[in-house]
Parts: structure tokens; C-alpha cells; sequence
């Protein structure tokens, strides 16, 4: 047997990942073989976006370690926009062969190999499956002529069963933002679906801007709803309509128009007024700010269409006269190409009030691009989804629309400062800058997110990075508060995520889940302005509701909780318009796994006194009702007590006028009630009824 050092694996085998972000998207570039080196776990830790694009072009081998990451790596990025390109014709083989192996993922592009039989030259042709879905079921025993020695290549050995399964799979949409990188990054000469529809939101104090485009066919008309509040503006730039198609459009205004101050339409396109307005409508909140009207030109027969704006032109446009314009071609007047029905329904144009604050946040608002803005289409809090069966993996997607963005950041970034020796003592003093814009200030490496008011979590080998960030506030000591506050409460979210109990699933998150996005949301919308009245009320409600759960947290939690911060750091700026300097407060905590174990286990475990079972309420319910202190949640009642009016989901707080903190010292102070004399008062609370005292008897 031979002896000596084991061989280093050849170049080609050894596994790398080239990773890099291109605005909102992840792209991720595997080589090799996925064997022992290849963490599926790690990899969807360390990307920063919830769209991620994975080239598989040099993936040489599925080694069966690698099989087995990689369907881990799919289960772990079940909530992403998930695209595979480039795959070589190995992994297009092993997704062929593999049940599962494609998982949630899109392919997008693959190799097949064409083989000349003359002189063995291998020519790979690469297929775009949204480009070329038809002419991909005919691929099998297809040629190419050998440019070598113009013979003939012929395909490999592919199962016509692959390019079938891939064919019948349903067409699938790329997200706009991924397809600008595959066009630019690729050079995939792919075309965005114009006809899918879009909508795009941004909010300041009571005025909302809404950017649509696509088919109004598909427009959700429930959702949109919900998204316009106050004063609604409705860019129309980009949709495309069919007036037989027009009923979600019609629902829309239904809904929106009774609870909105005032809805104005943006860009009406050419024939929108007459086919989706009705004179009704025009008669109470609906206002037309600029519309689209055809012209044409006699003079040298080119037809054009022009923008009118009602309040420039609204003396005319009530006459039923449509304002003067000359073809840019020949310098004719240009014809107006209406009916007279569609000039009547000019005359009847509301003027509307002029609002010099909604012109300008329309005018800072409308040059964003999509991105900036929020998707209205996925940005809903739980409560207002659809209803669903619930499932762990939907309420996990459901929760994490609660957390922050910043959910998905590189592990790899953390481990980096984990590894490193104890920090400083956590005084920092920083210079003062001129603004609160971003300075060269030389933070510690564990700060990789500096939004104000926000807090994220990552979990690493050996334990849990909860990171919190205080608004600017006037001292350092009003800042370590918040950012201790928010690093905490973002700890215990944490905890829910990682909650199984199907009681907890099915009545505890949805309500608090729902309370905390909602709050969370308020403050991203009004971050657009951190001076206005609605950016400071939503931070102070986030910070109130972070304080109550801290306290929940501090009494019913147990050693669990971190006592002491694992670092902290501040940075002062010059207050703004004369103000006083502010500062920003950065806090970290470190929790072992362990001690994360422990706290899954104390919010899910349940017990048992007198027929009822009960589990520690969760702090995360302090985002719901300003009152809650925490208690003993009540999951099961077996046979209520004579005269007792207890029903699951109940809360009680009291046992005999001594307050309850957890499931634990309800079971206890029942059993010392039960050893005195007389009946046992019991403080419960149910929903949103007051609290009420409950006699039990012996």
C-alpha cells in the first residue's frame, strides 16, 4: 500500500464561489465540484438579497455530500427569487436525472453539447429557455455543422425527456431588476413582460404615489385599495388597458374612492378617460391631473400623441376645446383625433384644489426609479393576505416581512469579527461632522447596517448577532436605550421565527406579526423626511413598543436573557438647521446557541394545573396592546371549573392578586391557592376585553 501524503484534488475539482451584488441582486458563481467544501447553509447565509442568480457554468461534478448542500441551500432560499444560468451540461444533466434537484429555482439558460463525429470537436450552444421554449422540444437529434472540418455535430447524449420536462413547465416571470443584470451582466438578449402587471408605492405623512404599469387586467383591485391612503396620486404612464377588459380597474375605484380624501389620475393614456372614467366618478373625488390625447396632421399625415395638463388648460378643456398643438415634423396644426362624445366628456373635468406640498412631493417622488419605491405587491402585512392553510414555511415568510431588509446578511462578514480578539472597551469618541450624512467615521467591523431606528439579527456557528440602532437623539445614554431596546426586541422576533408549537403558530403570531409590521412599515414610509411629524410619531411608537417587550422580555425569560451588551459604539453630528448635535447609538449583543435554545424552549413549553394548560406569553404580544405585561397564555381547558368562563387563547395575569410572569409561576401560585381556604380569583384577559376576575371553587 502506498504511503505518503494525500494528493491535493485537481484544480478542477476543487470547489470556489465568486460572490457579488449588483443593486438588489445576488450573484453567485459556482466552480468545481460540490463535494465536503461546498456549505449549502453558508452560501444562502451569505447572501445580502432576497434575489439571487446562481451561474452553475463550471460545475464540474454533484458529489453526493454536495447533492445533499445543495438541496439545503434550496430550502434555505424558499422565500428568494431563485434563477439558475449558465448550466453546464453536467448540471443540466443532474437536474434532468435528480427529482428535486431544480427545486423553487428558475432555469433560465443552459448548455447542450453538440459532438462532431468526423473529428471529435465539442461545440456547446447555449439556450435561453424564455427565448427559446418552442424550438428547445426539438432539440434531441438535432445537428450543427463542424466549423472545424464541416462535418457534422450532433447533440449528446441528452433524454428528449429533459428539453419535454422543460417545455412543459409554466412560463415564469423575471423580475425587472434581475433582467437588467441579465442583460447587462450576460448579454441575454431577453425583453422585461410588458403585460405583467406592476405597482409601485411611496407615502409621505397623508399623500400617496402609486406607479402601475402592465395589463389592468390583472391589477389586484383589493390590494391596490389598501395601498392608497389620503390623497392618492395614480401614475398610469405605463399600463396597458382593453376597455372589454376594464372591470378590475372599475372594482378599484369602488373600493378606494370611499375611504380616500381625493384620488388623482396621473398620465392617462390615449382613450382611458372614456373606456375606465365614468361621469360619476369625476362628480366626487376623482380629479384628472394630465391625460394623453391623440392628434393627427393633415399636412403630412403623421399622428402623434400629446399630454394635456387639466389645470393649465382647464378654461378651454371645459369649452370642450383641446388645446393647440403644432406637428414637430412639418410645423401644421395639429387635429385632435376625439369623438365628439369623448370632447363632451372633457367638459366635465373637475378643477382641483391647488396643494403646492403634493406638487412637491410628487415632484421628488415620480424621477425614482421602481426600486426605491415599495412593491405593493409583496410588501402586505400577514393580515391582509389572502386567507391559507398555515404552514411552518408560510409563517416563517410571513414573519419575515416583519423583520428589517436587512434580514439577509453575509455570514461571512460576521464570522470574520467573531474570530477576532475581544473588543475595546466600548468608548468611542467621534469626531463632529457637518450633517448626518454619511462620514469616514472608522466603525468597528461588526457595524455592516446604519438605518436609524432599525435592528437585525445574525445567526453565526456558535451563536446569535442581535445588532441594534438608535434614531438620532440628543444624548448617549437616550441612545444606548434605544439601540438596547431594538437589539433586544429583534432578539425575541428572532425567537418567534424559530417557534414551532402549531397553538403558537396559529394564535400568537399572526396577531403581534401583524402589529409589528405595520408599525415597522409606518416608519420605513415616513423615512423619507426623519424631520416631519409622521417619521418622529412612527419612531416613537416603535420605540415604546420595543420597550414593552423588552420588559416582558427581562421578567419572564429567565438567565436566557444577556444581562450585559457585548459592545457598543456612538457617532455625534451636527444637528440640523441650528438644532442641537445628536448622536447615534450602535449596540451589539452576542447570545450563545445555547441560551437561544433555551429561549425557543421557554415560549413553546407548556403546563399543566387543574385541567388547564398554559404557555408563558410571548413578549412579542406587548407590539398589540400598550396594557400587556406578560402572563400565562391559555392553550388548553379540559373541563372548566364550575362557574369559570375561560376559553383558549385567554391570558391570565393574576393568581389571587399576585401577579403571573410565565406559565411556570401560574401553575405555582394555583397550587397555593388551591391549599387555601375559600375560592381562587383568577385576573384573565381575552382579546381586546377589559380584564375580568374569575372565581374558581374547590
Amino acid at each position: 500500500m502506498p504511503t505518503g501524503p494525500r494528493p491535493r484534488p485537481r484544480e478542477t475539482q476543487r470547489f470556489t464561489v465568486e460572490k457579488s451584488a449588483i443593486g438588489g441582486v445576488t450573484m453567485l458563481s459556482l466552480q468545481g465540484t460540490l463535494h465536503e467544501g461546498f456549505d449549502g447553509r453558508r452560501l444562502a447565509e451569505s447572501a445580502r438579497t432576497k434575489k439571487l442568480i446562481v451561474s452553475m457554468r463550471d460545475v464540474r461534478r454533484f458529489a453526493s455530500w454536495g447533492m445533499t448542500e445543495w438541496m439545503e441551500f434550496l430550502r434555505l432560499t424558499a422565500d428568494c427569487d431563485l434563477y439558475l444560468v449558465e448550466c453546464s451540461t453536467y448540471a443540466a444533466g443532474q437536474l434532468n436525472l435528480v427529482t428535486g434537484l431544480l427545486g423553487h429555482s428558475k432555469l433560465v439558460s443552459f448548455y447542450a453539447a453538440y459532438r462532431c463525429g468526423s473529428c471529435g470537436e465539442e461545440i456547446q450552444s447555449l439556450l435561453l429557455v424564455p427565448r427559446d421554449r418552442a424550438a428547445i422540444r426539438n432539440l434531441a437529434g438535432s445537428q450543427h455543422d463542424c466549423k472545424t472540418c464541416g462535418g457534422q455535430a450532433r447533440m449528446e447524449d441528452y433524454p428528449a425527456a429533459f428539453f419535454e420536462t422543460m417545455t412543459a413547465q409554466p412560463p415564469f416571470d423575471i423580475d425587472d431588476e434581475v433582467l437588467a443584470v441579465l442583460r447587462s451582466q450576460l448579454r441575454y438578449d431577453l425583453v422585461p413582460d410588458l403585460s405583467r402587471f406592476r405597482a409601485f408605492r411611496r407615502t409621505l405623512n397623508d399623500y400617496s404615489y402609486l406607479r402601475l404599469s402592465g395589463s389592468l387586467a390583472l391589477l389586484p383591485s383589493h390590494v391596490l385599495a389598501e395601498a392608497s391612503v389620503g390623497t392618492a396620486i395614480v401614475d398610469l404612464a405605463s399600463v396597458m388597458f382593453d376597455p372589454a377588459e376594464i372591470a378590475p380597474w372599475r372594482l378599484y375605484i369602488e373600493e378606494a374612492l370611499p375611504k380616500l380624501k381625493s384620488l388623482q389620475l396621473l398620465d392617462c393614456p390615449a382613450g382611458f378617460l372614456d373606456s375606465a372614467v365614468v361621469p360619476a366618478d369625476l362628480s366626487t373625488k376623482l380629479k384628472v391631473r394630465t391625460f394623453a390625447v391623440p392628434y393627427d396632421c393633415f399636412q403630412c399625415e403623421t399622428a402623434s400623441v400629446h399630454t394635456i395638463n387639466v389645470a393649465d388648460n382647464l378654461e378651454q378643456l371645459v369649452r370642450g376645446i383641446v388645446p393647440a398643438v403644432t406637428c414637430t415634423s412639418c410645423q401644421s396644426p395639429l387635429v385632435a383625433a376625439l369623438t365628439p362624445e369623448q370632447l363632451n366628456q372633457l367638459r366635465i373635468l373637475p378643477a382641483r384644489a391647488r396643494d403646492p406640498e403634493l406638487d412637491r412631493f410628487l415632484a421628488q417622488v415620480r424621477p425614482l426609479p421602481s426600486e426605491q419605491l415599495e412593491n405593493c405587491l409583496t410588501a402586505r402585512s400577514p393580515s391582509k393576505l389572502p386567507a391559507a392553510p398555515r404552514s411552518n414555511r408560510t409563517m416563517v415568510i410571513a414573519l419575515a416581512v416583519g423583520t428589517l431588509l436587512i434580514g439577509g446578511l453575509a455570514a461571512v462578514a460576521i464570522t470574520l469579527w467573531t474570530q477576532r480578539a475581544p473588543a475595546t472597551p466600548p468608548v468611542v469618541l467621534a469626531p463632529v461632522v457637518a450633517s448626518p450624512a454619511r462620514a469616514a467615521f472608522t466603525r468597528p467591523d461588526w457595524i455592516l447596517f446604519d438605518e436609524p431606528a432599525s435592528a437585525y439579527c445574525q445567526e453565526t456557528i456558535n451563536r446569535l448577532t442581535c445588532i441594534g440602532v438608535s434614531a438620532f437623539r440628543p444624548t448617549r445614554e437616550d441612545g444606548v436605550t434605544e439601540a438596547n431596546d431594538a437589539a433586544l426586541e429583534e432578539l425575541i422576533n428572532t425567537i418567534g421565527l424559530k417557534i414551532s408549537e402549531p397553538f403558537f403558530r396559529d394564535n400568537v403570531i399572526p396577531g403581534y406579526t401583524d402589529a409589528r409590521a405595520k408599525a415597522l412599515s409606518a416608519l420605513q414610509t415616513a423615512d423619507v423626511d426623519r424631520s416631519s411629524r409622521a417619521y418622529l410619531d412612527a419612531v416613537a411608537a416603535a420605540r415604546k413598543a420595543r420597550k414593552r417587550v423588552v420588559e416582558v422580555l427581562r421578567a419572564s425569560g429567565g438567565a436566557m436573557v444577556p444581562s450585559e451588551r457585548s459592545d457598543w459604539y456612538w457617532e455625534e453630528y451636527a444637528g440640523e438647521h441650528g438644532k442641537p448635535n445628536e448622536v447615534l447609538v450602535f449596540v451589539r449583543y452576542d447570545v450563545p446557541l445555547d441560551a437561544v435554545r433555551g429561549l425557543v424552549e421557554r415560549y413553546s413549553a407548556t403546563s399543566s394545573a387543574q385541567g388547564m394548560v398554559a404557555m408563558t406569553a410571548f413578549p412579542g404580544v406587548a407590539w398589540q396592546s400598550p396594557e400587556f405585561t406578560g402572563g400565562a397564555l391559555l392553550t388548553k381547558i379540559g373541563k372548566p371549573p364550575a362557574g369559570a368562563t375561560l376559553a383558549p387563547a385567554s391570558l391570565v395575569v393574576a393568581v389571587g392578586g399576585q401577579q403571573v410572569v410565565d406559565a411556570q409561576s401560574f401553575v405555582r401560585r394555583l397550587g397555593e391557592a388551591e391549599r387555601a381556604v375559600g375560592a381562587i380569583s383568577l385576573t384573565v384577559k381575552t382579546g381586546d376585553a377589559p380584564a375580568q376576575v374569575i372565581e374558581l371553587r374547590h
